[in-house]
């Protein structure tokens, strides 16, 4: 097994992690929930309100849908401006081989957590909040072979 990546993080591929992570957990069902209400609110009660709760019920239509994106991606550009970019990633059989300018670590398999694919990209945890992020743009064609080596490797280092 070899696989050679240059991994540079931009603040679309954060931003879509975060998005993903949000819409798929219970907050984001209770976003979903409150975004429907204040638009079904807002188009009962529109005729009946003065024009500053229509203000305020315009401004409200616009926080799930509209404001709470940017802000997450405001977030992940402040993310990505700080990320290291460049980095080298090398998956062996005697682990990850990581190299970002003139500093190198090798990461053995039994250290790997696991591998998981959220919105089109790969990240290989190892530990339960750090790991590499390697998007579909940088995996190309290979990501189904590098992702089913990559598992076999970290079930093979588990056993």
């Amino acid at each position: 097994m070899y696989y050679q990546y240059k991994c540079y993080i931009r603040a679309a591929d954060l931003w879509r992690l975060s998005m993903y992570r949000t819409y798929h957990s219970p907050v984001g069902v209770c976003n979903i929930v409150f975004g429907v209400s204040v638009i079904l609110l807002s188009y009962r009660f529109w005729d009946q309100a003065g024009d500053f709760v229509q203000a305020l019920l315009f401004m409200a239509c616009l926080i799930i849908p509209v404001i709470q994106p940017l802000g997450v991606y405001l977030k992940a550009k402040t993310q990505a401006a700080v990320s290291p970019q460049g980095t080298e990633l090398t998956f062996q059989e005697d682990g990850i081989h990581v190299t970002l300018g003139a500093q190198y670590e090798l990461v053995p398999w039994k250290r790997v957590r696991n591998i998981v694919r959220e919105a089109g990209m790969f990240i290989v945890f190892t530990d339960a909040n750090h790991g590499y992020m390697l998007t579909n743009r940088v995996l190309g064609s290979e990501k189904e072979t590098f992702y089913q080596d990559v598992k076999a490797k970290i079930d093979t280092s588990r056993k």
